[in-house]
């Protein structure tokens, strides 16, 4: 209903309002301005003759043939419309330009270019007339932007000073179409547009001709390939971005077929890429066909080149190995072909198929190596014949259900082993002849290595331990001999060097003992051994303790060794060296606990007491250390008790500032109480230590938690006045204020009790002000305190 008496109010008001308007004045002209080419004008026909010109490069007829040889010429055709209306006293002029054109048979290289041939701005001179075309008022507009979807040259409302309305009308004069060198510059650009289209016709035709030689069958080339088709595609992609379809009404003209050409590209350019990229993702199939082809023709080198390049596409590609497994057995490489085979086995996924095809050439390649391990061995080339049967028995270990026959195997390792066993020993037996010991000795060790590496087909290495015992006999004499030879020119040392050599070859080997060795030994170990012990006691004598015990343990071990531990001046001499060892070693005791203990008096002088015990500590370590020395280590021990108080009060210090850092406060309160009262119960004060109040190592300490748990701990003793200090200054280091609405609140209920008690007769908001001393962060104490007078007074009551 409402929307309907609305619709109706608005209907009147819009006929009232027709009512109050009159039309006086309507009128509707056609117009027309040819712009052609003119030496004489301004500037603006300066422009209009650029614009001719350019337009005079391209002009092609639409329908073929020679151009022109007339200059071109354009219309610019618009209708205005004039109109007055009368609105009571006052007069409505408009003056509006619709329906702008230029003639459509203007174009350049075939395009249409009507849209940029348009002036650029317009002069006109508007003159208001009367019944006797007296000219009453002029409007002079200038430099009025040209649109093509028309535009108002004049709306504007005058004074009617007339009684009665005369016969009024408007007439526009001078119109000036003008062209600028904006107009110049958009006429270029459009014009290198369509220079563009051409260009991008060129490059696409081009484009559907170099299509056809991207091919994705080419295998060797198919990099290049999709090199090319990756720059053709790029290339579309830049001539898609100019968007010449929108750009230049491609769906109204297009002269060249360009739209249609870049769908035909593009069609043809995904084809070659699904085909280049299923090309690219199946290298190692495409190199293997091609390989297996060259194969069919008898062409195996090239063959081969072409499955070593699906190789390098996939290295795990089997069926490309097992076809160069394959040619490397036809061409005898079976060491190759053997290892190749093993890997792809091992390391590699392969299918069914291609597995049995493997396990087909690798028993094949077994049986070669086989064959080739009894010729090799027939022939004498043991070592050569070894590798073989061990390349063969690779195979049965590696390949399942090769159908290996492994005793033959077993039996031809065997023999080719046996004939490299006994040809080091033959070896060996020739350089022992020769005198040639240390060679003699070199194979009869690799006699013995080989017999243990081949132990499960050779038998025990009865030559090479019997080729041993002659090599090593020989070095058991020459060191007996070395060492006679020493011992006669009083070279102990030397002498006894060569003899402990032969006595470790008697206890290593089983030859034959010469009898006189012990006594040799002995004779050259007993000047060794006093000359050791001389050298010990000295080394005692200098506080090189470390060395001295070192010659002491060598003297015991030496002195069992050779027979040595009943010899009288031998006991003696080493007697000597124990006995200044442990002088020495008093000597440094007693040095090292008085230094403690002088190190101790000083860390007390300087109030250090915890420190100092640890220094009598270590002084009573040192005495418990070195017993046999009977150290006094009274002085410690009384040094120690003297200090106890000092020790234990900075012990309990120690530990609160330990129990505050970890956050156990409650610890730390107790220990604190604790320690004050040592304090007082020892007199630590005759130590020179000052005592801290709780007060005050609340007030000092960063952990501010700890603070407030002191400020609970006064709470709790009902010392409201300490507490409330604590809590101001706690509160001032911006500890949260909602962290103390629980101290606050019971310190203000105590206050309160305690003021009734006393029986102040103060307001109570007064006597809060006082308590918290107007400090506005005790706000929770003093509404507490406030609270809590009220609830007093109320049960009193």
């Amino acid at each position: 209903m409402i929307r309907a008496i609305l619709s109706v109010f608005l209907l009147f008001a819009a006929v009232a309002v027709q009512a109050q308007t009159k039309l006086i004045f309507e009128e509707t002209t056609p117009e027309a301005y040819l712009m052609k080419y003119s030496t004489t004008g301004g500037s603006s026909q300066t422009y209009l003759n650029t614009l001719i010109n350019l337009l005079k490069e391209g002009d092609v007829k639409k329908n073929g043939g020679r151009p022109s040889a007339r200059t071109p010429e354009f219309v610019v055709r618009m209708e205005q419309q004039a109109r007055i209306a009368d609105a009571g006293d006052k007069l409505q002029l408009k003056v509006q330009l619709s329906k702008i054109s230029v003639n459509s048979d203007v174009s350049y290289k075939g395009f249409g270019v009507e849209d940029v041939l348009l002036p650029e701005m317009l002069n006109v001179k508007v003159k208001l007339l009367d019944g006797k075309k007296k000219e009453l008022q002029t409007f002079n507009l200038t430099n009025i932007p040209f649109k093509k979807e028309g535009f108002t040259l004049l709306d504007v409302t005058i004074p009617d000073t007339t009684k009665t309305a005369p016969n009024y009308s408007l007439v526009v004069e001078a119109k000036g179409l003008n062209y600028t060198a904006a107009s110049v510059s958009k006429f270029r650009n459009y014009l290198g547009l369509i220079g563009d289209y051409y260009a991008a016709d060129a490059t696409i035709t081009r484009a559907l001709q170099d299509i056809n030689l991207i091919q994705p069958e080419d295998v060797d080339r198919i990099s290049q390939h999709n090199h090319n088709l990756r720059q053709m595609e790029d290339m579309y992609k830049r001539l898609k971005e100019q968007n010449y379809k929108e750009k230049l009404n491609l769906r109204l003209y297009d002269p060249q077929r360009l739209d249609q050409k870049m769908t035909d590209l593009n069609r043809l350019m995904q084809e070659r890429r699904r085909a280049v990229d299923y090309a690219l993702s199946t290298m190692d199939l495409q190199f293997f066909n091609k390989g297996m082809s060259l194969v069919a023709n008898g062409n195996t080198n090239a063959a081969r080149s072409y499955f070593e390049k699906s190789l390098g596409v996939n290295a795990k590609f089997a069926p490309s190995h097992l076809q160069l497994a394959r040619l490397d057995f036809i061409n005898g490489y079976l060491n190759e072909a053997t290892a190749r085979i093993l890997d792809v086995l091992t390391r590699m996924r392969i299918d069914p198929e291609t597995r049995q095809m493997l396990q087909v050439l690798a028993h094949d390649i077994y049986g070669a190596h086989m064959s080739q391990g009894h010729n090799l061995t027939n022939r004498g080339d043991y070592n050569a014949a070894l590798h073989a049967f061990g390349s063969a028995r690779e195979l049965c270990k590696t390949v399942s259900g090769l159908g290996c026959n492994m005793p033959a195997l077993r039996d031809g390792e065997g023999r080719a082993a046996n004939g490299i066993y006994r040809n080091i020993i033959a070896e060996g037996k020739r350089e022992l002849t020769r005198n040639n010991i240390a060679q003699a000795d070199r194979l009869a060790e690799e006699a013995l290595r080989f017999q243990s590496d081949y132990r499960d087909v050779l038998p025990q290495p009865t030559e090479a331990i019997e080729l041993q015992n002659q090599v090593k006999y020989t070095y058991y004499v020459e060191h007996i001999d070395k060492g006679k030879s020493y011992l006669n020119s009083k070279n102990y040392g030397a002498a006894l060097s060569q003899f402990d050599a032969a006595l470790d070859l008697e206890a290593a080997y089983s030859f034959r003992e010469i009898p006189e060795l012990d006594a040799l030994a002995k004779r050259a170990a007993k000047p060794v051994l006093l000359a050791e012990l001389q050298t010990g006691y000295e080394q005692a004598m200098r506080n090189q303790l470390v060395d001295a015990r070192a010659l002491a343990s060598k003297a015991i071990a030496m002195q069992g060794r050779y027979g040595l531990d009943k010899d009288a001046e031998v006991i003696s001499k080493y007697n000597l060296l124990r006995d200044r060892i442990v002088t020495q070693e008093c000597q440094n005791a007693q040095y090292a606990y008085d230094e403690h203990v002088q190190n101790a008096k000083q860390l007390a002088r300087n109030k250090q007491y915890l420190a100092a015990d640890k220094a009598y500590l270590s002084a009573l370590g040192v005495a418990s250390d070195n017993t046999i020395c009977q150290l006094a280590d009274f002085t410690a021990k009384d040094g120690r008790e003297a200090i106890l108080p000092a020790v234990r009060y900075q012990q309990m210090l120690e530990d609160v500032n330990r129990f505050v850092a970890s956050g156990r406060y409650t610890e730390a309160l107790q220990t604190y109480n604790q320690a004050e009262k040592h304090y007082k119960a020892y007199e630590v004060n005759r130590f020179g230590l000052n005592h801290i109040s709780l007060y005050n190592y609340a007030h000092e300490t960063t952990k501010l938690p700890f603070t407030a748990e002191v400020v609970q701990y006064y709470a709790s003793l009902g010392e409201e006045e300490v507490a409330i200090s604590l809590l101001t200054i706690l509160l001032q280091k911006d500890y949260k204020n909602r962290k103390t609405k629980s101290v606050q609140e019971q310190l203000g209920k105590q206050l309160a009790a305690q003021d009734v008690q006393l029986g102040l007769k103060d307001a109570a908001s007064a006597l809060a002000m006082k308590h918290t001393n107007n400090n506005r962060d005790l706000k929770k104490l003093r509404k507490a305190y406030e609270k809590e007078r009220k609830r007093l007074a109320k049960a009193k009551v």
